[in-house]
């Protein structure tokens, strides 16, 4: 008996230490680099090169701890170990048709991902094994998986937002784009709520039916928003070169929390919660 409560104050001691120090780094791509953003300090640090290629999505295996990445026009899948000192690229899966969208399934040992030319949504192991093609779609652009409530959400960036099990299953669109395309998006599987920018500059949520959707922000329009990541009470989010942060209160007033150098293309935040998988 007290083996096993020894065992689960280890446990809970490991999360601990694993939720504060990931729940302050938030990672975001520019051009040439992925990089580390410190939301205590503000501190910048070069992450990992990558060669100097959009990267438009990140994605973490909070089991294994590897961020994922796709980089379109070398049209492959990456990762890398992290937090790790010696990081070092490794190629998942290559010879792919502009990849642009990615999300991890930790859970069931899966890896999603959108092709932007074929429209094709496709999955394999983390591995890189296993490769499939799942479904063509329509200008599919960001992909999002809620592993604790087992749903995936797809943007297609013309149309709309649908909402499906992994399965592909239960399928149903949860959000129409009537006038302006969407190239971003985050979800709050705690919230249980959806959070996307507009061309227009429109910052929009929805709860994960598409009921009660409500306008958080009106920004630039006419703008290419290419990345958002939602954690706790806070929305971050990429204007052109610009980090900016933001509450989830409607018509709060954003903060610059940084200017790069560089356009920011993806935005990946880690969420504290997800740190039990890793046990």
């Amino acid at each position: 008996m007290e083996v096993k409560v020894w065992f689960c104050m280890c446990i809970f001691l490991n999360w601990i230490l694993l939720a504060s120090s990931y729940s302050r780094k938030l990672l975001y791509s520019v051009h040439n680099a992925i990089m580390e953003f410190d939301t205590d300090t503000h501190n910048v640090t070069v992450l990992v090169e990558h060669g100097g290629d959009y990267v438009y999505a990140m994605d973490y295996d909070y089991k294994n701890r590897f961020i994922y990445f796709p980089r379109y026009n070398t049209r492959d899948i990456v990762r890398f170990p992290y937090s790790s000192k010696n990081i070092t690229l490794q190629t998942v899966i290559q010879s792919l048709s502009y990849p642009i969208g990615i999300a991890v399934d930790s859970t069931n040992d899966h890896l999603y991902w959108v092709d932007y030319n074929t429209h094709r949504l496709s999955r394999c192991s983390l591995n890189g094994s296993n490769r499939t093609v799942l479904s063509t779609l329509y200008h599919p652009i960001v992909i999002r998986v809620d592993v604790k409530n087992r749903w995936m959400y797809i943007v297609e960036s013309l149309s709309g937002i649908s909402k499906s099990r992994f399965d592909l299953s239960e399928k149903r669109t949860i959000a129409n784009f009537t006038s302006k395309p969407v190239y971003c998006m985050d979800i709050d599987p705690d919230e249980q709520r959806l959070y996307w920018i507009n061309y227009n500059g429109d910052m929009k949520s929805a709860k994960d039916d598409g009921s009660d959707v409500k306008t958080i922000l009106s920004t630039t329009p006419n703008t290419y928003y290419y990345a958002i990541g939602v954690i706790g009470s806070y929305i971050y989010y990429a204007k052109n070169n610009q980090l900016l942060m933001v509450s989830k209160t409607s018509e709060s007033t954003p903060t610059v929390l940084y200017n790069d150098v560089n356009p920011i293309y993806s935005i990946f935040v880690f969420n504290a919660s997800g740190m039990f998988i890793t046990i």
